[in-house]
């Protein structure tokens, strides 16, 4: 899709970049469901995380295995703010100690999740986007489709222009964002660290837009 982008972190691209492995305080779990049973989380207001003991500089994007959620620096906020993007907030995210060996958490910026809930701005055409065999639970709607057949995910979706989201996500991951041009023409004047932009119509597997 022309002028659509997928955003997020580079951390297993770059050098130095600190992971989140769990949040310890924030996120709340679902009972499982009877029918399929799956268990879900969802982050609700100020969050508290751990990181992995590696790392030597605050990035403005951090990755994170638990949760997915998409963490950004106030830095981060503040320049897509000042190319008026719009940004919705979630709440912040601290971290516990022990900080990685190189990083003090009196230096680390302030972070926050941004609402994925707050950005849906798009619906995703599941089968035009390669997904097979999506279905949903008759009881609690969780989404699955057959990993193993699902191949070369390309990312087709209907974009509501009308909801002036630069920054958006669609209803396949409320933490997957997508972006606009004039979040990457933002990137690409600001230059924030271990940000990771791919065009859509270049699929899943796309290599990164650099801006750097």
């Amino acid at each position: 899709m022309k002028g659509f982008y997928r955003i997020r972190h580079r951390t297993f691209h770059a050098r130095g970049m600190p992971w989140i492995t769990e949040f310890m305080h924030g996120l709340v779990y679902t009972d499982q469901c009877t029918v399929c049973t799956a268990l879900t989380s969802f982050p609700n207001g100020d969050l508290r995380a751990r990181l992995e003991p590696i790392g030597t500089q605050w990035p403005d994007l951090i990755g994170c295995g638990h949760g997915s959620l998409f963490v950004a620096s106030s830095r981060f906020v503040e320049m897509l703010r000042s190319c008026d993007v719009l940004v919705r907030i979630g709440g912040h995210v601290e971290f516990d100690e022990p900080a990685p060996k190189r990083l003090s958490l009196a230096d680390a910026p302030a972070y926050y999740w941004l609402d994925g809930e707050q950005h849906l701005a798009a619906k995703m055409d599941f089968e035009a986007s390669g997904f097979v065999g999506t279905k949903y639970c008759p009881s609690c709607g969780s989404r699955s489709y057959d990993i193993r057949a699902t191949k070369d995910i390309q990312f087709v979706f209907d974009y509501d222009a009308s909801s002036g989201l630069d920054l958006f996500s669609t209803d396949m991951n409320s933490q997957a964002f997508f972006c606009t041009e004039r979040v990457l023409e933002c990137v690409r004047q600001h230059r924030p660290t271990n940000v990771a932009i791919t065009r859509v119509a270049d699929g899943e597997s796309a290599k990164p837009i650099k801006f750097w």
